[in-house]
């Protein structure tokens, strides 16, 4: 009887563990899902660093002797009282080169007012709405409107008062940080606050514009009111425009939970669920594409007992 030969090299080569081409596919996969969650991620770990920043912020205040916060809230006041009511620079103006201006940088006596914070805070913002509790800054510079709300120069403090008018401005559509984006989402009648050393003041938005960068005479002193406006770029990624939402001083509204404090502004970014995606994606594609070593081995196998079965014949 013709007797069936079988060549070894048909004989399947179990696959090493970790070769070129599925290291490959698993870095692709992860590096292509971490790019699709970075924005995501950088503005979890931005979040992170406002709520370090104004719980440093509320610890400062709590330390800080009744006497002396009085003092500082008196003199901002009187700067208010003394500030001049005249036109107001756009906090995004470019110069010559392209750059932007920083307004206000020259100023030591504005950076003296209601510093007493490390970090250069002066205060914090609330916007319940849009669920956004971000640190205010001294100034409009691109340093500072990278980590926060910048109060603008020339504006008054944000401590409000009668015939007062203060600017805070942020970014929208910053790479790392979620900032103003969402203010496009406040309509009239909400209510935000801005929290000044032991001191809560609210503001229900009566007025949502958007005008030219040169049209700023929205944002004067007007004789008898207290307001506050918040200032952004729009649309996000253009920035033609400027979307100015104001806000008037309303009575302190009550609160079930107690009164306002810097405190109450922390809010915790929640778990990073980017961690456990980016995490599954690594996983599951390693699992996808682990090598098939048991089943070489079972068709290995089949085939020696084929060969030696054709040996006996």
């Amino acid at each position: 009887m013709t007797q069936l030969q079988y060549s070894p090299r048909r004989l399947a080569r179990p696959p090493q563990l970790w070769s070129l081409q599925r290291l490959a596919i698993v870095l692709i996969a992860t590096i292509g899902v971490g790019v699709l969650l970075y924005p995501t991620a950088a503005a979890w770990f931005s979040d992170r660093v406002h709520d370090t920043q104004i719980s440093g912020y509320a610890t400062t205040v709590k330390d800080l002797a009744q006497t002396e916060q009085q003092r500082l809230l008196a003199q901002a006041h009187q700067y208010n009282a003394e500030l001049p009511a005249g036109p107001l620079r756009d906090p995004y103006s470019l110069n010559e080169n392209g750059e932007t201006e920083t307004v206000g940088s020259g100023s030591a006596a504005y950076k003296k007012m209601l510093a007493v914070d490390p970090e250069g805070m002066m205060g914090t913002i609330s916007i319940p709405a849009i669920s956004t509790n971000l640190p205010v800054f001294h100034g409009t510079d691109e340093a500072t409107l990278a980590k926060g709300v910048g109060h603008l120069f020339g504006s008054s403090l944000p401590v409000g008062g009668t015939s007062t008018h203060a600017v805070l401005t942020a970014h929208s559509g910053y790479v790392n940080s979620t900032l103003f984006d969402s203010l496009k989402r406040v309509v009239t009648g909400d209510v935000f606050s801005v929290t000044v050393l032991d001191q809560t003041i609210y503001y229900k938005v009566d007025q949502i514009k958007t005008v030219l960068p040169d049209e700023t005479e929205d944002l004067r002193q007007v004789k008898g009111k207290d307001y506050i406006t918040l200032v952004t770029c729009t649309p996000t990624g253009v920035n033609t425009h400027r979307l100015l939402v104001r806000g008037e001083r309303i009575a302190d509204p009550v609160k079930a939970n107690g009164p306002q404090t810097v405190a109450n502004n922390v809010t915790n970014p929640g778990f990073p669920w980017w961690v456990v995606i980016l995490v599954g994606t690594a996983a599951g594609t390693i699992i996808l594409t682990r090598p098939q070593g048991r089943r070489v081995r079972k068709q290995n196998q089949r085939l020696e007992e084929i060969e030696w079965h054709n040996d006996d014949l």
